[in-house]
């Protein structure tokens, strides 16, 4: 990579890393106190009619916050997690289900009168055509609320909600390009451990990074991916001077239809010394954290040479650790500051 690039991408990196630590983290009430009064307009012109309000936290990233609003007949969410705060709203109760805050109780709902029996089920409200998808900027007094109608493959591809999610904008771009998800991968021989291995400890460890990047061709016209003849990598993630290659596992060129969409799978170039460059501390998160920023496109795209960061599916919160051997085995695991919701389901139905 030229030095002149080099540098450029430096920049971009620290402006987008240390741009979201300039001002205090609001608190959760100031952020539920935001989203109740747009849940209660959708109350108020009788978008939302059932007693309860389901409000799922999909993710939070350094500078927004995303929720997923629908209609309830139950406190609890239709994935059997209990609310960790409820706002009551005229005869209507607004049940916050959020990612990082421990859950409130079935005694603790009943003695407050927000149900009339402790012994109550999930959330089991069919689809409706009224359910919503709220972002909101951390810092800024502004918020973004669309209804969900099904028209797109993921979340992240609604143009509305493009500016929140981590990466860049496909705005402007040649092709819409997605990094979906972020594994990591170890040899066979740790099959009989992999529940023991320390995550932030991948370093001494890991065999490479995989996944998936989502690929959308938004014109009538074909879109025609092939090697850049300049830069010697299609995809990679980037750290001021240092770069880790995601390697395709398909052959290029690629040709994608008019409007139509394809999966590329990836695997990274060995990143142990990538990785030596970051914090031993939290290790996982400093890596992720550069999926999410700083991912960027090196193809060629109808001939032309690109570099641009691409968008994060920010609301995987699920990631992978899978060995290399045949039929793989895998373990997941969730981001920092995230519970586990496969016990948080297990806990809801045994105490039912």
């Amino acid at each position: 990579m030229t030095n002149v690039l080099m540098k450029k991408l430096f920049y971009i990196i620290i402006f987008f890393l240390l741009g979201g630590c300039i001002s205090p983290s609001p608190s959760l009430e100031e952020i539920h106190i935001r989203v109740a009064r747009q849940v209660e307009a959708l109350i108020d012109s009788n978008y939302l009619q059932t007693p309860y309000v389901e409000i799922y936290e999909l993710l939070p990233n350094d500078s927004n916050i995303f929720y997923y609003i629908k209609e309830s007949d139950s406190p609890a969410s239709s994935g059997a997690e209990l609310p960790s705060r409820v706002i009551k709203y005229k005869d209507r109760y607004l049940c916050f289900i959020e990612l990082d805050e421990p859950e409130m109780s079935r005694t603790e709902l009943f003695e407050k009168g927000i149900v009339p029996d402790s012994n109550f089920h999930e959330n089991l409200t069919i689809w409706s055509d009224d359910n919503w998808l709220l972002a909101l900027r951390k810092y800024k007094n502004e918020f973004t609320l669309i209804k969900d109608t099904l028209e797109y493959n993921y979340t992240f591809e609604y143009p509305e909600l493009w500016s929140y999610f981590s990466g860049d904008s496909p705005q402007g771009k040649p092709a819409f390009m997605a990094l979906l998800e972020q594994n990591i991968i170890v040899s066979r021989q740790y099959d009989s451990i992999l529940y023991d291995l320390n995550i932030d400890s991948m370093k001494n460890y890991i065999k490479s990074f995989s996944g998936d990047i989502y690929i959308k061709n938004m014109t009538d016209s074909l879109l025609l991916l092939s090697n850049n003849p300049i830069i010697d990598m299609s995809f990679a993630v980037v750290n001021g001077a240092d770069t880790l290659k995601l390697i395709l596992q398909k052959s290029l060129p690629i040709v994608v239809e008019p409007y139509g969409f394809k999966y590329l799978p990836y695997k990274t170039e060995p990143p142990q010394s990538f990785l030596q460059k970051l914090p031993n501390q939290d290790n996982w998160m400093s890596m992720y954290k550069l999926f999410c920023d700083s991912t960027f496109c090196f193809l060629d795209i109808n001939h032309i040479p690109q570099e641009f960061r691409i968008l994060h599916n920010d609301i995987q919160i699920t990631n992978f650790l899978k060995t290399d051997s045949v039929p793989s085995r895998t373990r997941y695991f969730h981001n920092k500051g995230i519970y586990n919701k496969e016990e948080r389901m297990f806990h809801f139905f045994k105490n039912k």
